[in-house]
C-alpha cells in the first residue's frame, strides 16, 4: 500500500506540476510572444482530472478526506473497528455506482470531441473512472483488513495490528 500511494502521490504532483508549467507557458505565450495556444486549456482540464483521480487514490489510503467524526473516539476498540469496516463498506457501494456512472458517461461521449485537439472526451471520464474504481478496490480491502495506522505516535510508518 505504501508503494501504491507513493506511485500516486508521485503520480498527482507530476500531472499538477504539468498544469502549472502549461498555464504559464500558455500565458506567456500569449502575453510576450503574442502566440496562442488554444489547445492548453483541454490539456490542462484532463491533466487536472488524472491528477486528482491519482491524488485521491492516495489520499483514501492515508484516511485524509473529508470525514466527521463526532463520537468515533469515545467508543470501544470493537465498535470502533466494526464502525471502520461498515463505512469502508458503504463507501465501496458508493465508489462502485460512481465508478459505473463514469464509465457509462465515457461510453455516451465517446463521439463528443473537444474543440482544440479533437480528443473524445471519454478520455475525461476515464481519468473519474481510474480515481472512483481504485478508491473502490482500496475500500473493499479496508472493509476486509480493518484499520490502519499509517502514521504512528513516535513519527514512524506502522500498521496497527
Amino acid at each position: 500500500m505504501r508503494l501504491l500511494t507513493l506511485v500516486c502521490d508521485l503520480l498527482g504532483v507530476l500531472l499538477l506540476v504539468a498544469v502549472l508549467l502549461l498555464i504559464v507557458s500558455a500565458v506567456v505565450a500569449r502575453d510576450l510572444l503574442q502566440v496562442g495556444m488554444p489547445w492548453a486549456e483541454e490539456v490542462a482540464t484532463l491533466l487536472a482530472i488524472y491528477a486528482v483521480g491519482f491524488g485521491s487514490l492516495s489520499a483514501w489510503v492515508r484516511g485524509e478526506h473529508l470525514l466527521v467524526d463526532l463520537f468515533s473516539h469515545s467508543l470501544p476498540e470493537l465498535a470502533l473497528s466494526i464502525q471502520y469496516r461498515l463505512t469502508a463498506l458503504l463507501s465501496c457501494v458508493f465508489f462502485t455506482l460512481a465508478a459505473w456512472g463514469a464509465w457509462i458517461m465515457a461510453d455516451m461521449s465517446a463521439n463528443n470531441r473537444s474543440v482544440s485537439l479533437g480528443f473524445s472526451f471519454s478520455y475525461l471520464y476515464y481519468g473519474i473512472f481510474i480515481g472512483f474504481a481504485g478508491m473502490t478496490i482500496l475500500a473493499a480491502w479496508q472493509a476486509l483488513r480493518g484499520r490502519v495506522s499509517w502514521l504512528a505516535v513516535d513519527g514512524s510508518h506502522e500498521e496497527d495490528s
